[in-house]
């Protein structure tokens, strides 16, 4: 992709890593069971809510700390209020997602139409903190019990403006658990999701995750 600048020695803009995408790192996921109707804030109106049992849905938060990845080492903020269904095809549904790396927005934003922002995020052994321009996550992590090596496979749907995709997920990790405390501050309504209060998380270490080739709204 050429910078528009002008002139025989405008710089040129390396190309955007294709998909499928490789990344190793760390995690910590939260998983809740949240009323259906609180997730539909979060989801567009033409994108069915999932129940997995009656007037329930399947929400999570996903905080990682890739080492490695197509772009280089970077940190992410995902939340994802719902499983959800559209086209016959069903995944969680990413209604927010932060990144400290602008290549790794601007990739996802145009290969998989995930509305990433910009966030400063931190990480160390305790926990995570995120700011960015609507939500400041913070999280600590405590007591880490024994882990074991978990394969897992999922899928996951989104939407950057116009652009609509469905991708899978699939990788493996060394998986314990723990219990983090979890704080939200101008969250836009996130905490009705149930995240901002102390929660049994999945802790994910020697994580290695591959993020699939989007198929968009109609393929």
């Amino acid at each position: 992709m050429a910078a528009l600048s002008g002139g025989a020695d405008a710089p040129v803009e390396p190309p955007l890593p294709a998909a499928p995408w490789t990344l190793h790192g760390e995690a910590i996921v939260g998983l809740k069971i949240v009323r259906s109707d609180i997730a539909q804030r979060f989801v567009p109106p033409d994108v069915k809510v999932v129940r997995i049992c009656p007037g329930r849905t399947l929400a999570f938060l996903y905080l990682a700390h890739y080492q490695h990845s197509p772009v280089g080492e970077y940190r992410e903020l995902i939340v994802a209020p719902a499983l959800v269904s559209r086209h016959g095809r069903v995944g969680f549904w990413i209604s927010n997602i932060y990144v400290d790396s602008g290549t790794s927005m601007a990739a996802g934003r145009a290969i998989w139409a995930l509305p990433k922002q910009i966030a400063s995020l931190e990480w160390s052994a305790g926990g995570v903190s995120s700011v960015g321009p609507q939500l400041r996550v913070s999280a600590s992590v405590a007591g880490t019990g024994r882990s074991i090596r978990l394969p897992f496979v999922g899928a996951a749907m989104s939407q950057c403006g116009s652009a609509k995709s469905w991708f899978a997920v699939r990788g493996s990790a060394r998986v314990g658990h723990a219990r983090a405390s979890v704080e939200f501050a101008r969250d836009d309504g996130l905490a009705a999701l149930g995240f901002g209060s102390t929660t049994k998380v999945f802790v994910c270490k020697k994580m290695r995750v591959t993020i699939g080739r989007p198929r968009h709204s109609g393929q």
